[in-house]
């Protein structure tokens, strides 16, 4: 179980977030999103500093790997009921990024929608989570 939901899953999502963002298949906030052809020009030229800026084209400033994750990805609760856990991603991400989720079959289903209930944020901030972004995400 533990390679699977407990562990499997995050690491292997995880990295291929850090490719998307690495491999310049989703750029910085101000360039458009063409999703050019696959190519390893993007890839960082060194470990160092690479979680935090990417390497850019020639002649192009560094981009932030915090600000190009934050503008194209979302996260969710996926299972991991804790207040530290989530402030901290609020913290990271911003809480117009965050969706509530539960991960079943995993995950015991009636605590998380008594830990909803009690996050420590505001009634705002709890909507957006519960189910404002997912809305505004999927058009709903």
């Amino acid at each position: 179980m533990l390679l699977r939901a407990a562990w499997g899953f995050t690491v292997e999502t995880a990295t291929q977030a850090i490719r998307l963002v690495l491999s310049r298949r989703v750029r910085r906030p101000s360039e458009p999103q063409d999703h050019p052809r696959p190519s390893r020009r993007g890839r960082c030229r060194s470990c160092s500093g690479a979680s935090t800026t990417r390497s850019s084209a020639p002649g192009q400033e560094p981009v932030p790997f915090r600000d190009i994750f934050r503008k194209h990805f979302y996260i969710t609760t996926s299972g991991f009921f804790s207040d530290p856990a989530l402030l901290c991603c609020v913290q990271e991400m911003g809480v117009d990024r965050i969706m509530f989720s539960v991960d079943y079959p995993f995950e015991a289903q009636p605590p998380a929608p008594r830990w909803l209930a009690n996050i420590p944020l505001c009634d705002e901030d709890k909507a957006k989570i519960a189910s404002g972004n997912a809305k505004r995400l999927l058009k709903l």
